[in-house]
């Protein structure tokens, strides 16, 4: 008699056990860098339109644009490739997770793709100063905080993995598809600033609505802690600012890069410290 399926591993795995699938955020940080590199060294294409100039930065008549701007997100890139060799060594020391991005490399695989890119969307930007390059940076923003608002919502509401990844889908694809149609509501950096928020409100219900599912939420003070103070600074160097220095090395608003890069990851660590019975 054939055995039955593994139908559990299936839904956690939900794509995420082929052999590749943990080398994505590699592979998209490489081609994404590669792609600058060679636009760089070849001209931008497109006009340039002094995208990016709200953040202090002078333009510089080399490829790139706002050096320290554009390299300072290099963070992101880090900072994802790190989750990445996080969620590997959870699964050669066959840890068990008992959360849903712990339990699922496609999910844990897909956060770290959503950070890399972050790095290489906003480069484009800073270092062509393009308004494709400006579109590019809001999309790589938009679909990254779609993930920890949809993975809130699975986690409040229920329905799992399966949940997750669909409202991960629905909310990414109308951002995307929105700002790239023109047909936002909004401003992309504006849906950004409400989806943070809605993202910690999202969280602190959980925290007190199910006393059941232990967190280390220190991680999540960390995380929100480091934005605030990358928020603050981000203000206060943006063009005319008191911490804009426009031809210096140190930018402010690369300070943020980094800070926000830092806050990715603990995001990260937050969501693997979750325990939920129900999982175990």
């Amino acid at each position: 008699m054939e055995a039955a399926p593994d139908v559990g591993r299936v839904r956690v795995c939900l794509g995420g056990c082929l052999p590749w699938a943990p080398w994505a955020p590699w592979a998209l940080g490489f081609v994404s860098l590669s792609v600058f590199c060679v636009l760089a060294l070849v001209g931008w294409p497109g006009t340039f339109v002094g995208a990016g100039g709200g953040f202090c930065e002078a333009f510089r008549e080399g490829a790139v644009k706002q050096p320290a701007n554009t390299w300072s997100n290099l963070g992101f890139v880090v900072a994802g490739l790190w989750v990445v060799r996080r969620a590997g060594i959870d699964r050669k020391r066959a840890v068990r997770r008992s959360n849903l991005v712990g339990r699922s490399v496609f999910l844990s695989t897909l956060y770290a793709a959503l950070v890399v890119f972050l790095g290489p969307g906003s480069m484009a930007m800073h270092g062509s100063g393009t308004a494709w390059g400006a579109t590019t940076d809001v999309l790589s923003m938009l679909l990254y905080i779609a993930f920890p608002v949809a993975y809130a919502f699975a986690r409040l509401f229920g329905g799992g993995l399966r949940a997750c990844v669909w409202l991960y889908v629905a909310l990414a694809g109308w951002l995307g598809v929105s700002l790239l149609s023109g047909t936002l509501p909004f401003s992309g950096s504006t849906l950004y600033t409400w989806l943070v928020p809605a993202f910690a409100g999202l969280e602190l219900c959980l925290h007190f609505r199910n006393s059941a599912v232990a967190r280390e939420v220190r991680w999540l003070g960390l995380a929100g802690g480091v934005f605030l103070v990358a928020l603050v600074i981000w203000r206060l160097s943006h063009t005319g600012g008191v911490l804009c220095f426009p031809d210096s090395v140190v930018q402010g608003h690369a300070i943020w890069h980094l800070l926000c890069a830092v806050s990715t990851a603990a995001i990260y660590v937050y969501y693997q410290s979750e325990h939920d019975p129900r999982l175990a």
